[in-house]
């Protein structure tokens, strides 16, 4: 492994100037049940039960989270990268709401952003849930991200230029 590859996580997300811009990746429920108790869960192909949830479906997309996770880490070491389970509300609101507003974004696009961010799976960037619910293939993800990444942040006022007429 490369030393250009490793970042500190306390510098990861710092870009020059200062600007920092921050990826979360929403990422299906770790925990998968199907309320069959302590048991185990109920139906099985072979018994009368029918078919039980295999949670494959689940698995393939918290795989491709973390695909888009590794290309991510890999292209844009800068990013400030996290991953997070939507199940984690009391983290995840109070973070898309700062960072949307933070970026500009004004109340009713915040609350916007924050409500598509709690999807099993999605995409915030800056604040802005860029995907929500479903994740299109992995180059289309890290595209749209990159496109959000290198535009340039709102121009915040600085207190010189707030006292000039």
């Amino acid at each position: 492994m490369s030393s250009a590859s490793v970042v500190d996580p306390a510098v990861r997300g710092r870009l020059a100037g200062g600007r920092v811009h921050q990826v979360i990746l929403v990422r299906e429920q770790d925990a998968q049940h199907s309320g069959s108790g302590c048991c185990g869960r109920l139906g099985e192909r072979h018994t009368a039960l029918g078919g039980a949830a295999d949670f494959s479906h689940s698995r393939a997309r918290m795989e491709q989270v973390g695909e888009i996770y590794r290309a991510l880490a890999a292209a844009v070491p800068d990013l400030e990268l996290t991953v997070v389970d939507p199940r984690n509300l009391v983290w995840l609101y109070p973070a898309v709401w700062r960072a949307a507003r933070a970026h500009g974004a004004g109340v009713l696009t915040a609350l916007r952003a924050v409500a598509r961010a709690g999807a099993p799976v999605a995409v915030v960037v800056d604040g802005n849930t860029l995907y929500s619910g479903r994740l299109p293939d992995t180059q289309t993800v890290m595209a749209a991200v990159l496109a959000r990444v290198q535009q340039p942040s709102p121009a915040r006022p600085t207190a010189d230029a707030q006292r000039q007429p």
